[in-house]
């Protein structure tokens, strides 16, 4: 192992996973087990609806948008997108699941598993924030109705997600004395949202995300003071 070892452990439960800019999975890192053609055919028409709702929050807004009416873009039966996503609020959810699996196949293709938690952390941010870079409308879009809509604070996946990295570090002795792993993922997921929420506030876009971002992590493993600072 590396100097984070252990650290990327915290993924081996769910297989990576990257999605490409239209919403369908394709591998990344891990290769999980070929799906039968039940579960292929499940998962296409869940792609389908998905890229429907995503297709219609962007034109038409959140609040705009019925299950109908993606019912109808999916060409699928009503009951079928009530199926895979049994409230509107569920593909928001998924959007940002892809986006985060997406990030996690990224360290898996570039073999940075044994890195530092810098390293790690620095590679998770940049490929969120070269997908929002690049699907800014989209972006634009989903978070705004996720913002309005949720409480993205609430207990987000994301972060636990990164606490379970900072406890992998912590568990390696690689935090100073008393930190929780849990609180700094918190922190770090905090400063994401909060980023990202002023990023999509108007247009053009107000600064670079992924510097924003990436000096994000640095303030929360080096912290603000100086050496000499009290």
């Amino acid at each position: 192992m590396g100097p984070a070892e252990g650290v990327m452990s915290v993924m081996s439960a769910e297989p990576a996973r990257s999605v490409s800019p239209s919403g369908s999975a394709e591998s990344g890192g891990a290769v999980a087990a070929p799906a039968g053609r039940r579960e292929r055919g499940r998962e296409r028409r869940r792609n389908q609806v998905y890229d429907a709702a995503v297709e219609l929050i962007i034109e038409k807004g959140f609040d705009s948008t019925t299950m109908d009416d993606i019912a109808q873009r999916a060409d699928v039966a009503r009951g079928t997108v009530f199926n895979h996503f049994p409230r509107k609020s569920a593909f928001l959810d998924e959007w940002s699941a892809r986006r985060r699996r997406r990030a996690f196949g990224a360290i898996y293709a570039e073999h940075l598993e044994d890195h530092s938690v810098r390293e790690v952390l620095d590679r998770y941010m940049i490929e969120l924030a070269e997908t929002s870079s690049r699907t800014r409308e989209e972006t634009v879009a989903l978070m705004g109705a996720a913002v309005h809509t949720t409480n993205v604070l609430a207990d987000p996946p994301l972060a636990a997600e990164l606490g379970s990295i900072f406890a992998r570090a912590h568990t390696a002795g690689r935090l100073a004395e008393g930190v929780d792993p849990g609180l700094a993922g918190r922190v770090l997921a905090a400063g994401y949202f909060a980023a990202l929420t002023e990023w999509i506030s108007r247009e053009p876009a107000p600064f670079d995300l992924r510097s924003r971002l990436l000096s994000l992590v640095g303030i929360v493993l080096d912290g603000v003071l100086a050496a000499d600072g009290r």
